[in-house]
């Protein structure tokens, strides 16, 4: 009978330890962001949107040049758009706590909305010059980009 009652309360320290962790685990990940840590977030959000407009226009300027094949590159403009999408659901999962993090959200989600129409134009482009003009936007999109993460660096 002893050592059932031992078991038992190490069981129930054991599942209070594990309750009190998880809660710590659940407040720590549902608190609200502070302006500091959206420019953190923000940023990887707009160097996540760069990679892939500057990936989809090297693929661009290779498919051009003849020296790329359509499955590697399907592959490499779908890999660009994932990636696109998944800086556009981190950028959508946290609101901005402040004015100034609002703007800095109202500048780069307009340019990820531009880096993924190009890239779908690139992805699907019928012939050069629709590839080119894709090229094109990734590469202004890409500068846009890189002008606004030089800014809040």
């Amino acid at each position: 009978m002893r050592d059932a009652v031992r078991i038992y309360a190490r069981w129930a320290i054991a599942v209070a330890a594990l309750t009190l962790m998880w809660a710590g685990f659940a407040y720590a990940g549902s608190r609200p962001v502070d302006a500091r840590g959206y420019l953190r977030t923000a940023l990887q959000v707009a160097e996540a949107a760069h990679d892939a407009a500057a990936t989809g226009a090297l693929i661009g300027r290779q498919q051009l040049d003849g020296k790329v094949f359509g499955a590697f590159a399907v592959t490499a403009y779908d890999d660009a758009a994932k990636g696109l999408a998944g800086a556009a659901h981190k950028l959508a999962g946290q609101p901005p706590p402040d004015d100034g993090s609002a703007a800095l959200r109202d500048r780069i989600a307009p340019l990820m909305l531009t880096a993924v129409r190009e890239l779908g134009d690139a992805a699907r482009a019928d012939d050069d010059a629709a590839l080119g003009a894709a090229v094109s936007g990734l590469d202004d999109v890409a500068d846009q980009l890189t002008d606004v993460i030089e800014q809040y660096r």
